[in-house]
């Protein structure tokens, strides 16, 4: 597979097209060089015979005209500047005047004179082993014939210097031509040869990645829906066959999963890179249901040709994370969760937010984090964002809402970390449940808040208004005691008796129902109570009921709080009241007080009143507290709102009240215990 992507050249059927064509080459460039030495050679002689010839000529006719002015002249001493060339006169029937002229260049010469009928001229002609160069000029009017005549190898002797010269020069061009051919030829076949052991290497190296779970694309950015330029062990990484997945980046591309392409999108679909090169983690999928985690590295290669995108794929095992930590969070946690860069730009999102919003949620990434939200809650989520940026890191959950995928809102807190290396990560609980149930229990609240205003409205104006008929019936049944008691029968005025009793207990029992409705504390009424205060006033109200029973009261340093006074009097008096009420016959009350911090509820005080009296079985503590429940209803009088008025009042402030259960029957009394906050 290599080897489709490299030069076709270095294959082997290419390196022999090659060495044939650089066989041709150097023939075709030795012929064309010997060629056009043996032209320019040839045009170099032509050129030096033509030069003698005007030389030769220009002599002769020279010799002609000092001849014509004096003709007892002898014309080799004119010329025996130049010992080569050698001259002579002849008259027209071929005799020799002066000088020397082999005869059977005279018949070479009039035979050319004869053909060219010209007065001056010259030819070319041989005199034994010789070749001479020969120039004539006729003078008419002195029937004289000038003849100047030269060997051929004294005119090229420059020639043939400049010939041995070109030679040389050819030679060399020749011998570097064929060294450079040679160089060329061992060159083609190293190359040839390191291909070779670079395809087998490489071949071994792709099983390596092979077996590694390896693979390299690379495509240009110029046309990225076309084919791959370099597709090794690719699709085969995922398992397929090669032919199952085209060729194309974009086949590639659509193999990612949701997430890994929203957030690849950016490098490799539309070419917007932050760096030339990437790393991440990202899910492909191997089949239709089935996806497979993979570490990415892609890089942008620019060249003058153009850009270019490679992406190296590595198979990783479930326990192997080469991503970014967010990632690593992101891909594994199972909360909806968020990782947020410190632009306030959202990096990443966990598979579980994206089920729970739809995959449409990986379009935001790379938007502005508050989009997630509803956009009444944009605001104070870019708020809570800032502050976190300046420094705030209190530790806090955050409610915000959402839509899910079918337009539902859901109520998500939100609880966030970081930065850590540019990162902030945000998770959420999904609290809708919890929201929904506690806005009905606010609700509920409210509604059962008017409900008990208008039951406490309603018992304050029953009992108010009962007062009235109540007394005149108390007023009437009195007067008719007064009137006619005696007078009548014993029956008559025992239900004289019953009516004025009776109208007596519901005066009582109206009082003290009106007393509980009015009970109750707000943190308007609410001061610094000093508790030993109030017990002396609970006292001193129950003074004559003390002094009577001859009771005793005993207390440590009771505590400051902040409560309502006169609900805090109300309290121990009623608790006094019982505890000498419920006495035993012949024994004197004695009621102890004893306060210290609750063991149980840091910030509070428990409070331990304890009398002698006849004592409460423990199957009633928890009845003894409602309204209007009496455990003695023949033996003691009363209205059985004593005790609820007293847990009323605790509860008001905060604490609780319950009998002492632990206190054995065989020590008498009972022992109520409460709890109210301390100042703090």
């Amino acid at each position: 597979m290599f080897l489709t992507s490299i030069e076709p050249s270095l294959s082997k059927r290419g390196l022999r097209k090659l060495r044939k064509r650089l066989a041709a080459l150097t023939l075709t460039g030795m012929v064309i060089l010997l060629f056009s030495f043996f032209f320019i050679q040839k045009t170099l002689y032509d050129s030096a015979i033509d030069q003698a010839r005007a030389q030769m000529m220009a002599v002769t006719y020279h010799l002609s005209a000092v001849l014509a002015q004096n003709s007892a002249i002898d014309l080799q001493r004119v010329v025996e500047e130049n010992p080569d060339l050698s001259a002579g006169v002849l008259d027209g029937n071929r005799n020799q005047i002066s000088g020397t002229v082999p005869s059977h260049l005279i018949d070479d010469l009039f035979d050319t004179i004869a053909e060219q009928q010209a007065n001056r001229g010259s030819l070319i002609c041989v005199h034994g082993s010789t070749v001479m160069l020969m120039a004539y000029s006729i003078l008419p009017q002195l029937d004289r014939i000038v003849v100047t005549y030269i060997p051929r190898r004294v005119l090229l002797a420059n020639w043939r210097q400049a010939i041995v010269l070109h030679a040389s020069l050819f030679l060399i061009v020749l011998l570097i031509m064929a060294g450079l051919a040679v160089w060329l030829w061992q060159r083609l076949k190293r190359q040839h040869l390191r291909a070779a052991d670079l395809a087998e290497h490489f071949s071994d190296s792709e099983n390596t990645l092979s077996d590694c779970g390896c693979a390299v694309l690379s495509w240009p950015v110029s046309n990225p829906d076309g084919t791959l330029a370099v597709r090794l062990n690719w699709p085969e990484i995922l398992g397929l066959a090669f032919t199952d997945v085209q060729p194309t980046a974009e086949a590639f591309i659509s193999r990612l999963s949701d997430a890994s392409r929203s957030q690849l999108r950016g490098p490799l679909i539309e070419n917007r890179w932050q760096d030339n090169r990437i790393g991440t983690m990202v899910d492909m999928h191997i089949s239709a249901d089935q996806t497979q985690r993979f570490y990415l590295m892609a890089h942008r290669r620019v060249e003058e040709e153009g850009e270019t995108i490679t992406v190296l794929l590595l198979e990783t095992a479930p326990q192997q994370e080469l991503c970014h930590p967010f990632e690593t969070y992101l891909h594994h946690t199972p909360e909806p969760s968020i990782a947020v860069d410190m632009e306030g730009v959202l990096r990443g999102l966990s598979p579980a937010l994206a089920e729970l919003v739809g995959k449409q949620v990986y379009n935001l990434i790379g938007q502005p984090f508050e989009t997630l939200f509803l956009p009444e809650d944009r605001e104070q989520v870019r708020v809570n964002f800032t502050n976190r940026q300046l420094g705030d890191t209190q530790e806090k959950e955050l409610v915000f809402r959402i839509r899910d995928q079918r337009g539902d809102i859901r109520w998500l807190a939100w609880h966030g970390i970081g930065p850590f290396e540019g990162m902030t990560f945000n998770s959420a609980r999904d609290v809708t449940q919890f929201v929904e149930n506690a806005n009905k229990l606010r609700d509920t609240l409210d509604q059962l808040k008017r409900s008990n205003e208008d039951l406490e409205q309603f018992a304050y104006v029953a009992s108010h208004d009962l007062q009235q008929p109540l007394r005149m019936v108390a007023s009437y049944t009195q007067l008719l005691k007064r009137r006619y008691g005696g007078s009548l029968d014993q029956e008559a005025d025992e239900y004289i008796d019953y009516a004025v009793d009776g109208a007596k207990r519901m005066h009582k029992l109206i009082s003290h129902l009106l007393e509980y409705a009015k009970t109750g504390s707000s943190d308007d009424t609410m001061t610094e109570i000093d508790c030993n205060l109030v017990l002396n006033e609970a006292q001193a109200d129950l003074k004559a009921i003390i002094v009577q029973e001859q009771a005793t009261i005993t207390h440590n340093d009771l505590p400051v709080i902040k409560g309502d006074r006169i609900s805090l009097s109300r309290l121990f008096q009623n608790l006094l009241s019982n505890a000498i009420k419920y006495r035993r016959p012949g024994v004197p009350p004695h009621i102890d007080i004893h306060v210290a911090p609750d063991p149980d509820t840091p910030g509070f005080w428990r409070f331990s009143v304890r009398d002698n009296g006849i004592g409460i079985h423990p199957e009633h503590a928890h009845r003894i507290f409602r309204l209007f429940q009496r455990l003695h209803k023949d033996e003691f009088s009363g209205t059985g709102l004593g005790l609820s008025l007293c847990r009323k009042i605790v509860e008001q402030h905060g604490g609780r009240i319950w009998l002492d259960t632990s206190r054995p029957l065989t020590n008498p009394g009972a022992t109520f215990i409460f709890t109210l906050r301390a100042m703090g």
